[in-house]
């Protein structure tokens, strides 16, 4: 679900299909013919196009045979069973020292906006950048797109986001609003890479950016390097050579294999390298920059082992943030908040158990699932806990992880808003009067939630081709009154915002559209009640 795959994936945890198929790395792709029969094995990043004519072979060999079985397959995909939430998967987050917090709202293609309280457990989202529908879009806040943004960084009035599915860097101006493509063109790369115009030369899966004076540099995850965009007029390759390798070194000789994210201090530029589950720092300040490995030992080894140099072990560690002395890592797949010293090389556990869960309160209680991104101001860590589709915080003074509580979630528009499409459920026909109809909405939610007590409820009614929108203040029960003078439809779309009734920790949006058949008749009454359970 949070790659946006529709078809099936296998969880190989105990290597039965790579050793069926005698796989000795990844990415391995094996090409299968419709009788089971092993065709081709081709280890590597290749592209799907080179598979295209042996495929073709294939296809008309098999339909000549009448072995070719055309029917589709019909997968029903998990995330449309997942209810709507504030934030989806949200990947990186970044904050300024007026208390402004930007989350790259990742599932979502958009970024909030989000001003914090002084006690900064909660937030305010002051505006959205982002439709909420992937694409690539330039153009204000409101209609323009991104697709899967990730790193952030802040460079005077001007915000970058490394727009990781449409292979581009943006900056929204914020003064403005105004979203603008200031590198890439939109298509992968492929090839060797060289010195370029930003916006005529193809990037690759940039991952994270920072901001260091006129200079965007830019974790390239796609082609294992790090980049630099020159005063959004030059760029390329920065350090890395292109291999997919843990490997020190001065900038052609290094090697990376999946950087992931950027934070610069003590004149370094540090590296989380997730794949090879290692930090890495760049050395701005010798006279010769270089590349050195903190932690970490290569692709295949990982685990969760805390202590000093080459004993220690992480698992695809994404994010990272400097801050007063230590390095804080978002340590991902342990679902742990880590620190290293970069002086001594000690990497302590600060946060998680190990396993995944999203419960508050001390340090090694508190649970995390697969924290991506970090960053750390004001005394406190701001955490996104992407598979808890959650921001959390942590303040370093009390020792005590808490979930940011997001206010102003009515800006958020809906992300299913089509006008095309089918709804979610159809009333059986409902007999009313003649005349004025009023229709009180019944919502029954889930045990253990309420309404949010700060959001409105927004009833959007269509009625013969023509719509009109109700908003419904928290605690008002949604009443509309409409005339109805003959047997029609009504087509409702309802979207209200509803949280855990006890610590509001976890809100949740519903957004669905019924139909509701009418039957006009004298006998019908003047008043009806629509009841609409949710469920989770």
């Amino acid at each position: 679900m949070r790659h946006g795959l529709d078809h099936p994936v296998v969880n190989d945890v105990n290597f039965q299909v790579w050793q069926s198929y005698a796989v000795k790395a990844w990415p391995t792709i094996v090409v299968i013919d419709p009788q089971g029969k092993l065709i081709h094995t081709q280890s590597g990043e290749i592209l799907a196009e080179e598979f295209a004519p042996q495929i073709e072979v294939l296809i008309n060999e098999f339909e000549a045979k009448g072995l070719l079985d055309r029917t589709p397959l019909d997968f029903l995909a998990e995330r449309m069973q997942e209810p709507l939430r504030p934030l989806n998967y949200p990947a990186k987050v970044l904050l300024t020292h007026k208390g402004i917090l930007y989350i790259a709202d990742t599932g979502h293609h958009r970024i909030l906006e989000v001003q914090l309280s002084e006690d900064g457990l909660k937030g305010e989202i002051v505006r959205v950048f982002g439709s909420s529908q992937p694409g690539l879009q330039d153009g204000p806040a409101t209609t323009a797109a991104f697709h899967g943004p990730h790193g952030l960084a802040l460079s005077r009035d001007t915000l970058y986001v490394a727009d990781t599915e449409n292979h581009a860097v943006r900056a929204v101006d914020l003064p403005t609003g105004t979203v603008r493509l200031v590198a890439g063109t939109g298509q992968k790369a492929h090839g060797r890479f060289t010195l370029g115009e930003p916006t005529e030369t193809p990037l690759r899966s940039p991952w994270a950016v920072l901001a260091i004076d006129d200079i965007v540099f830019i974790a390239m995850a796609g082609t294992h390097q790090i980049w630099a965009l020159f005063q959004e007029e030059q760029i390329g390759p920065f350090f890395g050579n292109g291999r997919e390798a843990l490997v020190d070194g001065d900038q052609m000789q290094s090697s990376f294999n999946q950087p992931s994210d950027l934070s610069l201090g003590m004149g370094h530029i540090f590296v989380a390298d997730a794949e090879a589950s290692a930090i890495r720092a760049i050395t701005l300040l010798d006279e010769k920059p270089r590349v050195v490995t903190l932690v970490g030992q290569g692709l295949f080894e990982f685990g969760d082992v805390d202590g000093m140099g080459g004993m220690v072990r992480l698992q695809h560690p994404t994010g990272l943030t400097f801050y007063e002395g230590l390095v804080y890592i978002a340590d991902s797949y342990n679902h742990k908040i880590k620190t290293l010293d970069p002086t001594t090389g000690q990497v302590k556990t600060l946060i998680g158990t190990g396993k995944p869960g999203h419960s508050d309160g001390p340090f090694t209680q508190a649970e995390l699932f697969e924290p991506e991104g970090i960053v750390a101001g004001q005394g406190r860590l701001y955490i996104a806990d992407t598979n808890n589709h959650l921001m959390r915080v942590a303040d370093l003074t009390t020792g005590i992880v808490h979930t940011l509580m997001l206010r102003g979630l009515e800006r958020l528009q809906p992300v299913t808003s089509d006008e095309a499409r089918p709804p979610d459920l159809r009333f059986e026909p409902l007999l009313v009067g003649p005349g004025q109809v009023t229709f009180n909405f019944d919502i029954e939610l889930p045990a253990g939630y309420k309404l949010n007590a700060e959001a409105p409820l927004i009833l959007r009614l269509t009625q013969n081709n023509a719509s009109s929108v109700h908003t419904f203040e928290p605690g008002q029960i949604p009443t509309v009154t409409l005339a109805l003078n003959h047997d029609q439809e009504l087509t409702f779309d309802l979207t209200f915002y509803y949280c855990e009734t006890e610590e509001e920790r976890l809100c949740l949006i519903h957004d669905t559209r019924f139909v509701l058949p009418c039957l006009t008749a004298e006998a019908g009454p003047e008043v009806v009640r629509v009841p609409y359970r949710v469920s989770l």
